[in-house]
């Protein structure tokens, strides 16, 4: 009897202790998988929780002009930040922080979610807000757990526009630019060169941002820091630009219209002023730029956040005959003192007439008289007997259909077209030697950008085609200072007597009685240069005027642009006249 009683008491007791026993097995393997397997997950998490890093911004360094003005600096900001994690533990913090600030909530919430990969960082909502904001957040912190305020400096361009598409401008890093980021340097709210040397030079002004570790309780409410992180404030930059200089050329720009107008050292490849207009105020780019204004102005029609100088591309017109008559007079085709057929205002090639820019006609003229006055005719009959690759390949010599290289983002290369090209582009009997003639005066697929058009009137005046560059110097945190020399050189493609009429001529574009190029005198010094006036399929013609000066001596060059405005001996060279003569006037650079 008591063996089957025995018996039924130890049935049940494995009846109730195998449960006990799975579920003291299930514990025991949820420990060894909390405290062994995901450990440093979970150890995470606790740091995260207890622990906020906020990220110090580094000081971003400054730009100067050749003389000290200072074109690009930083000033004192604030930013609210968001925890994206406590933000999801209580919505209503979003709703009570729009309505106290009067932004959004959606707006909030939206920019509070780009932070989602890193929920426990805080992510910036709303930049440069004023000091009443941060009070008021600060007076109602206990309703806004995982709101703070932070500082951070914010670009400051004290010349409003000028030379606005050359300095650039910052803006926020994409979340596509985080993922990719090699370095992992980038986290949300991380500002960057969005264009010019600010983008070009990023990694020297952007320095190294610092971190602060601070400690909350569950709310996150700060109880204190633990540790800290300096920042590394990024490297100033000195560059070739003369502040006054710029300032006079986009002075001559907003009078006339929509251009560019490039002044380069032939010597070094320094450039002395790079102008586009229309232009826009940096300052406005970067901050948090409003829908409706960026939309209006990517919608422009005149385009201004387009760099004209390095950035759009046209006919060069009669500038570039003198990559004609260089081809004429390497290949043979014509000499100094040869006389082609008389200009009567045009010329007949086949069944098509040529038209002379002067309806009356030149007469009879040889290569100095004919560059002087610009005789279209003298210059189609050279187009008439020329190779194409020949003349491409001395083009591309004189750094056409290739980008100048210059340190900015963006440059457009142009086009010089080549036989491979035509047959491509019209077949091999779609086009013929008739578009040789348009090439001759500058026209037909020809394409160069004005900073192009002034480093060839560079290098016909020095020999030596001169890289253009902008940096001229920086300086870290310690003052140590790095010096950037000249950005090199490349000799030209033809030999040195080849250019001695082709200078003559351009001397005497400006300094001849019958040159076109009147307008851009300067007394006391000689000019060479050369007018152009472009046909434009879309509207009226470009003016275009470039030069050097002195003549015997240079050690300025510039190329001026004017969109639609007619001829480049009425529009473009007393516009270069004026600013050689303010050069020249004040003693130079």
């Amino acid at each position: 009897m008591t063996d089957r009683i025995d018996s039924r008491v130890r049935v049940r007791a494995l009846k109730v202790g195998a449960p006990l026993l799975l579920a003291f097995l299930v514990l025991i393997g949820r420990l060894f998988q909390m405290q062994v397997l995901v450990s440093e997950e979970y150890a995470l998490r606790a740091e995260e929780n207890r622990v906020r890093p906020e990220r110090i911004v580094a000081l971003r360094g400054r730009i100067f002009d050749r003389n000290g003005t200072v074109l690009a600096d930083s000033r004192p900001s604030f930013r609210v930040s968001v925890v994206p994690y406590l933000m999801r533990k209580d919505g209503a913090v979003l709703d009570r922080l729009g309505s106290l600030i009067g932004v959004p909530r959606e707006l909030l919430a939206e920019r509070a979610e780009e932070g989602a990969s890193r929920p426990y960082a805080p992510t910036p909502v709303v930049r440069d807000v004023d000091i009443t904001t941060v009070s008021l957040i600060e007076e109602h912190g206990y309703l806004l757990p995982g709101v703070f305020v932070e500082s951070e400096p914010v670009r400051l361009y004290p010349r409003a526009a000028l030379a606005a598409h050359t300095i650039g401008y910052v803006g926020e890093v994409t979340q596509e630019e985080i993922d990719h980021s090699e370095d992992g340097g980038y986290a949300v709210g991380t500002r960057v060169g969005r264009g010019g040397i600010e983008r070009a030079y990023d990694a020297k002004l952007r320095g190294r941002d610092g971190v602060r570790y601070i400690q909350e309780d569950a709310r996150g409410r700060p109880l204190g820091t633990l540790r800290e992180t300096e920042p590394v404030p990024g490297e100033d930059l000195v560059l070739s630009l003369d502040a006054d200089l710029q300032e006079h050329a986009e002075s001559l720009l907003a009078a006339e219209g929509a251009g560019a107008l490039v002044v380069i050292d032939p010597r070094s490849g320094e450039v002395l002023a790079l102008a586009s207009w229309p232009t826009v105020d940096p300052n406005i780019l970067s901050v948090s730029i409003p829908v409706a204004l960026w939309d209006s102005l990517t919608s422009d029609s005149l385009h201004p956040l387009i760099h004209r100088a390095i950035q759009a591309t046209f006919p060069p017109g009669s500038t570039f005959k003198p990559i004609t008559a260089a081809t004429g007079l390497t290949e043979g085709i014509v000499d100094p003192g040869t006389r082609l057929l008389p200009c009567f205002g045009s010329y007949r090639f086949g069944r098509r007439v040529f038209h002379c820019w002067e309806e009356e006609g030149h007469g009879s003229l040889t290569l100095v008289p004919a560059m002087a006055r610009s005789c279209d005719v003298y210059f189609y009959q050279i187009g008439a007997k020329m190779d194409l690759d020949r003349f491409a390949q001395i083009a591309r010599g004189f750094g056409f259909g290739r980008p100048a290289g210059i340190d900015l983002p963006g440059e457009k290369g142009g086009l010089v077209p080549s036989m491979e090209y035509m047959n491509r582009r019209y077949g091999r009997s779609g086009w013929g030697r008739g578009h040789l003639l348009n090439h001759s005066i500058g026209q037909g697929e020809i394409l160069a950008n004005p900073l192009q058009i002034a480093q060839l009137y560079g290098a016909l005046g020095t020999g030596k085609l001169a890289r253009p560059h902008l940096l001229i110097q920086s300086v870290d945190l310690g003052g140590n200072r790095t010096e950037f020399g000249s950005g090199g050189s490349e000799p030209l493609p033809i030999p040195p007597e080849v250019l001695r009429p082709i200078r003559e001529g351009l001397v005497a574009v400006v300094q001849g009685e019958r040159g076109t190029g009147r307008a851009a005198r300067v007394p006391g010094t000689a000019v060479a240069g050369k007018t152009g006036t472009a046909e434009n399929p879309h509207g009226e013609d470009h003016a275009w005027f470039a030069a050097w000066a002195p003549a015997e001596d240079p050690h300025i060059a510039l190329a001026v642009i004017v969109e639609n405005a007619g001829h480049g001996g009425e529009i473009a060279a007393p516009m270069a006249g004026s600013l050689l003569r303010y050069i020249f006037t004040r003693g130079g650079v």
